[in-house]
């Protein structure tokens, strides 16, 4: 698959769980961008599906799990090996709280 990526990705600094709306493990975020998020996961996930997801992170700089809301997009997803698979979302919603998560991310990524 040719890379057609419009942004850099950032390497996350913590394990973050992504969850669909019946509280399934759906698999975890590998990278993330401006607008997009890739996950790995146990399952293959249709390209052109949305899902509304919640996101949970624990962080080492607070010591307590955070949580937020997103809605993403599957624009392609591969099979990277026997048994995972690598998924790229754009994101259509965030609430707050996930967008706090995502920008903690980035300060993370200036120490």
């Amino acid at each position: 698959m040719k890379d057609q990526r419009q942004f850099t990705r950032k390497s996350l600094h913590c394990m973050v769980s992504v969850f669909n709306d019946k509280g399934e493990s759906l698999g975890n975020l590998v990278d993330y961008s401006v607008n997009g998020v890739m996950m790995s996961s146990y399952q293959a996930i249709n390209i052109d599906e949305t899902l509304e997801c919640t996101m949970v992170d624990l962080p080492n700089n607070i010591g307590r799990k955070r949580s937020g809301k997103i809605t993403i997009h599957c624009v392609w997803s591969e099979q990277l090996t026997n048994t995972m698979f690598g998924s790229g979302f754009k994101i259509l919603n965030a609430d707050e709280e996930a967008k706090i998560m995502f920008a903690s991310y980035d300060s993370a990524q200036e120490d």
